[in-house]
């Protein structure tokens, strides 16, 4: 959990603030503030999960994983609200994911498994908890986020060497 909070310097701090101040405010208007901060956390615990579970020597850091959650979080209200934002979705959300996924795979030194398992658990837990619109809670859902999530934790914990 701590990883989320620690960056490698200054700029890798300005980068993940300045992302999360352009995509946090749309994803807490269609979330709520509540399931926005759980989407957040959830996906940032999920990154770093599925981190340590492809790469368990590797050290971390960053909320890079938290903010690909809400970025994942974005594509599954858009894909579930079409025809309320779909422009937004084509034109905005998509090419900034498929930028920055970009970015994860040309360089290294970036945590391509935080990345992905970030974007991944945002999904999920978006599925999982549904949008402000949205108040009851499904327990198929929240299953699935259990299952996702205890599957992570076996896999860093419990793995086969």
């Amino acid at each position: 959990v701590t990883c989320m909070f620690l960056h490698v310097d200054i700029f890798h701090l300005l980068c993940n603030m300045y992302a999360l101040y352009v995509v946090g405010p749309r994803a807490e208007d269609f979330f709520g503030k509540w399931k926005f901060f759980l989407i957040y956390f959830i996906s940032g615990i999920s990154g770093s999960l599925l981190s340590i579970g492809l790469k368990p020597d590797a050290l971390s850091v960053g909320a890079s994983g938290a903010i690909f959650g809400v970025f994942g979080a974005l594509l599954y209200f858009g894909y579930t609200y079409r025809g309320y934002i779909g422009a937004m979705i084509k034109s905005q959300i998509l090419p900034a994911v498929l930028v920055n996924l970009a970015i994860t795979f040309m360089y290294q030194g970036i945590d391509k498994g935080g990345h992905i398992g970030g974007l991944i658990g945002g999904i999920v837990v978006a599925y999982a908890l549904g949008t402000i619109e949205n108040k009851k809670y499904s327990l198929s859902n929240i299953m699935l986020l259990i299952i996702y999530l205890a599957f992570l934790i076996y896999m860093v914990f419990f793995r086969v060497a």
